[in-house]
């Protein structure tokens, strides 16, 4: 029943970040309210099946209690808060069980009846989690067992005296038992589920960024998080990439359940590994320029670029665009910014008519959709220089509008494609993140917004409860 609500806690927990921080998940005391109903769900799951619930024989002196087995279990809606500094405490602060069972009493001979146990309680337990080995894991921070009220008949007036006596030895009994559950699930249970949670971000169709655990958990009053970096291995070992991320600062939103902040370090460590120089080739014609087109003849130039047609009259051009770089991504205010240095080749006959060397700077837009973070292309500007020409000095000016084209038409469509692909975050399968807040920041985008589970996610949960009472 702890374990859908520590899970979460596993999974997104606020971090004291290091300055290889890229990815934060922040959870709000409104979301951790969102889990005391997922948490109830699991809960009614194991409450309906409570027959399976049982406790371990014990024994006194004079007596023995055996064959224990909840009769009636109601446990409640849970509560659910932040501990700061320490972890997550959830706590039933009314919860009533029965249970049945047989007792033996000693007195010249053994005699023997059952017997029915009616109590009401409290149960608290602290999560705690912490970094180990670029993961979270999960640790138990204190449990406790109180009881309000607890009546223990034994349907035999004769032996009614022995009550008092077996209460002591049942409540003990009862209070390891819950605690014991508890500190397996987040020693064990927890931690396994954890272990199998998805730990990659799609960028696009380029490249899925392998994230872990940058650091402790730092709990606040309102809110935690958990704070990642990208991990980047090659067959060569780590990559050490020419950039580093940038501090991510932001105060959260308490009003949505959940907010992400993905840096565009993440972005640019994809593109660094995928897309290094010359990864990036397109060529005209294509499916966007097809043969026929004029701008595919020097004639089209007869008179906007008389030095092209006059070295070359009515020869027939191929176009080539290759990066020189990895595109290098950044999130500023509200939009997407792409700076991609690239050679562009203008060709007759095989030969290298004009190299030109062109730094595009691409402006788009962001949208989310669920857990995708996506965009478009809404501005490209271009600056030129000329590395080799075989029809003397040019004005670069005089070409502008070419290269416009060219780019239009070769690489700004790869970009643009990457953009609608945008980025999934990794809890896809398992969270619908409904409309919430987008915003660009200087060096990050920020999504909050509430949640709701996938139908995957609470058919999961409902096999975690029913192991739960089949282990």
């Amino acid at each position: 029943m702890l374990l859908f609500v520590l899970a979460v806690a596993g999974t997104a927990l606020a971090a004291g970040p290091t300055d290889q921080e890229s990815v934060r998940i922040s959870f709000s005391q409104k979301g951790l309210d969102f889990g005391e109903d997922v948490a109830f769900y699991m809960i009614d799951i194991i409450q309906n099946i409570a027959g399976k619930l049982t406790l371990p024989d014990v024994a006194g002196d004079s007596f023995k209690i055996t064959n224990m087995k909840f009769g009636n279990l109601d446990l409640g809606k849970p509560e659910m808060t932040i501990v700061p500094a320490v972890g997550v405490k959830w706590k039933n602060g009314a919860a009533t069980i029965q249970i049945h069972g047989d007792w033996g009493v000693k007195t010249w001979w053994w005699n023997y009846g059952s017997l029915t146990l009616t109590a009401t309680l409290k149960v608290e337990a602290i999560a705690g989690i912490k970094e180990n080995n670029s993961k979270f894991v999960t640790e138990a921070k204190g449990c406790g067992v109180q009881f309000d009220s607890f009546d223990l008949d034994l349907h035999n007036a004769v032996y009614t005296f022995m009550a008092g006596l077996m209460e002591g030895y049942i409540t003990p009994t009862i209070k390891e038992a819950v605690c014991g559950q508890i500190n397996a699930l987040l020693s064990t249970t927890l931690n396994s589920v954890i272990n199998t949670l998805p730990q990659e971000i799609s960028v696009g169709d380029i490249l899925d960024v392998e994230v872990a655990a940058d650091s402790d958990p730092v709990f606040e009053s309102t809110h935690f998080d958990v704070s990642a970096r990208v991990i980047a291995d090659s067959q060569a070992g780590d990559v050490v990439f020419p950039f580093q991320p940038k501090p991510m600062n932001d105060d959260g939103d308490d009003s949505q359940m959940m907010c992400v902040l993905l840096s565009d370090y993440t972005l640019n460590t994809a593109s660094y590994m995928a897309l290094k120089a010359g990864k990036i080739v397109e060529s005209v014609p294509n499916e966007f320029i097809t043969a026929d087109n004029p701008i595919l003849n020097t004639a089209y130039f007869a008179t906007s670029f008389p030095q092209l047609y006059n070295a070359y009259p009515d020869a027939a051009l191929t176009y080539k665009a290759e990066n020189t770089r990895y595109p290098k991504a950044e999130f500023d205010h509200d939009k997407i910014l792409l700076d991609v240095p690239l050679t562009l080749t203008v060709q007759t006959g095989g030969v290298d008519v004009l190299v030109l060397a062109v730094h595009a700077n691409v402006e788009g837009s962001i949208q989310q959709t669920n857990t995708k973070i996506s965009g478009s292309i809404t501005k490209t500007e271009h600056t030129v220089t000329v590395d080799s020409s075989l029809i003397g000095d040019i004005d670069s000016t005089t070409i502008d509008s070419l290269i416009d084209t060219i780019l239009e038409n070769t690489i700004l469509p790869i970009v643009n494609s990457k953009f609608q692909q945008g980025v999934v975050l990794p809890v896809d399968k398992y969270l619908t993140l409904n409309s919430g807040v987008l915003e660009a920041r200087d060096n990050f985008v920020k999504i909050c917004a509430d949640i709701t589970l996938t139908d995957y996610t609470l058919q999961e949960l409902r096999k975690i409860a029913e192991d739960l009472l089949n282990n």
